[in-house]
């Protein structure tokens, strides 16, 4: 069930953060609503595959984050961010396992070792010391992991595995924080600098995933 919206400022941190995530998040990327439509076996053990690879390992984006994100109203959020999140990468570890291993690439391919750079860039952004960046890369996370979650739950009932309840931050909650964060310009404009780059690194994740699919095919 979706969070009804809040009526807040059209420039308010939050409106901001849920239009550029249904501009830029998981659902405005092609090989996602690829995987939704077909969602065949092999494509989603590559994701999952690679999602452990990005995000499987503690620290993530938001446990970084939370070193960082020292504004008041911040603390509950980033609490119930990183318990929920620690319970997604558990998820994310049973379904890789119950998946199996990828198929279908050469072993020349270099797609992995630019997966183990973007988790990098993505420690980088999350440990920003511009204030509200780091902010705005962990909400912007937490906001569009729920749309993961539609591709995970199906691989899951695929596998006859059980789908967990998803404690992260609902949308709405997330939202209000953003909105208390970005009360100041600079702090604003940062803001938005982590989350547009939260975003770009998940499409480049998106498109080196898209050209495995490619090769897969080619190769099938």
């Amino acid at each position: 069930m979706k969070a009804e919206r809040t009526i807040r400022p059209a420039n308010a941190g939050g409106e901001r953060l849920l239009a550029m995530q249904q501009a830029d998040g998981h659902g405005a990327c092609t090989h996602y609503h690829a995987l939704m439509r077909e969602a065949d076996p092999p494509e989603l053990a590559d994701l999952v595959h690679f999602l452990c690879l990005l995000h499987g390992r503690r620290p993530g984006v938001i446990d970084h984050a939370a070193t960082r994100l020292t504004h008041p109203a911040a603390r509950s959020w980033i609490v119930q961010a990183a318990d929920g999140f620690a319970m997604e990468r558990q998820y994310l570890t049973q379904l890789t396992v119950a998946a199996g291993p990828v198929s279908g690439v050469s072993e020349d391919d270099h797609s992995e070792a630019a997966a183990v750079e973007l988790r990098g860039s993505f420690q980088l952004l999350s440990t920003s010391e511009r204030r509200g960046c780091a902010a705005g890369a962990a909400l912007a996370f937490a906001l569009d992991w729920w749309a993961l979650r539609d591709v995970l739950d199906l691989l899951a009932n695929r596998l006859g595995i059980t789908t967990p309840f998803c404690a992260l931050p609902r949308a709405d909650e997330t939202a209000a924080l953003a909105d208390r964060i970005c009360a100041d310009a600079a702090t604003a404009r940062a803001f938005m600098f982590g989350a547009d780059q939260l975003f770009q690194l998940q499409r480049g994740a998106w498109r080196l995933l898209d050209a495995r699919a490619k090769v897969r095919a080619e190769q099938s």
